[in-house]
């Protein structure tokens, strides 16, 4: 049964938080703010709320009937009766107030700002798939996720080290942006048959097979083109151009994408997977700039 709950966590996807998290943190260290004890539970709280926010996907897109056992190849224990709706709403739930109860000492000590970014953080979590209107069925998934797991989530790590607001960190969580949203529009291309099926209208299903596979290359040559803009008008230093090196992995990826066009199902099936490891290779690359930079101004 543990292993049942780990699963259902889809550890795999925490990069995506640590992704944002880090990378504003390392902006502040830059800045000469960090202290190791707030990265720490600024991570922790993150992690906390994707966790919260993957169970709470999966009992939404269950009690929807987008979940079958068909689909649900990766966490497929509410489509296999393994675990009960209620168990996992009820995790969901107990994760969201584990990030709150942090998040509420991290208020304590910076201010209200990061009060209402944990409550849009926590109702965009829930609201992803769940409650009245689950944004993911509007078609809204990968417009919501760039704000949540880009600017706001880069923007609240700076805040929390440094209690000061900064446009530099707003500007800079956007590649990253970028290639979150990337992640959930891959996920959207893998499920439009089964999407379909259920009735639900996703991003993918309203623009058509064309033009989201389109904007899929589009999202993660945004990421590039928005990082030479950046350093460019020096809202990030020369050291940032680290994600450079992931260029001939780009071209991997197109090719991978051209064939889930032309109907490669293995390609098609892997795009979710290959865009959150493409994700985290970006974003390690980039604080590793960061943190490049640091040392090279004396840091230490």
């Amino acid at each position: 049964m543990l292993k049942t709950w780990f699963i259902s966590l889809r550890p795999w996807s925490f990069t995506a938080a640590i992704v944002p998290v880090t990378l504003g943190a390392f902006l502040a260290l830059n800045e000469g703010f960090f202290n190791v004890t707030l990265f720490g539970l600024s991570l922790f709280a993150s992690i906390a709320i994707q966790a919260g926010t993957n169970l709470i996907n999966s009992y939404g897109d269950f009690i929807s009937g987008v979940d079958t056992e068909e689909s649900a190849t990766t966490v497929p224990f509410l489509v296999k009766g393994i675990l009960k709706p209620k168990q996992m709403l009820g995790a969901g739930i107990l994760f969201f107030a584990l990030a709150g109860t942090i998040g509420l000492y991290l208020v304590n000590l910076r201010g209200w700002p990061l009060l209402l970014l944990g409550i849009l953080g926590t109702i965009g979590g829930y609201t992803y798939t769940a409650g009245p209107v689950p944004y993911k069925y509007k078609g809204l998934g990968s417009f919501l996720v760039f704000f949540l797991m880009g600017p706001m989530m880069v923007w609240g790590a700076y805040f929390v080290q440094t209690g000061n607001h900064s446009w530099t960190a707003v500007w800079s969580s956007l590649p990253v942006a970028f290639l979150v949203s990337g992640i959930l529009h891959a996920n959207d291309l893998r499920d439009l048959e089964f999407d379909g099926k259920a009735g639900i209208k996703t991003l993918a299903l309203m623009l058509g097979r064309r033009i989201s596979f389109s904007l899929y290359y589009a999202l993660n040559i945004a990421a590039f083109l928005s990082l030479f803009v950046l350093i460019s008008f020096g809202q990030l230093p020369v050291m940032s151009i680290l994600p450079l090196l992931l260029l001939p992995r780009v071209r991997v990826i197109f090719k991978d994408t051209r064939e889930s066009w032309k109907g490669n199902k293995e390609k098609l099936t892997l795009l979710e997977a290959t865009a959150a490891q493409f994700h985290f290779q970006f974003g390690f690359l980039l604080v590793t700039g960061l943190l490049a930079n640091y040392f090279l101004k004396g840091g230490l």
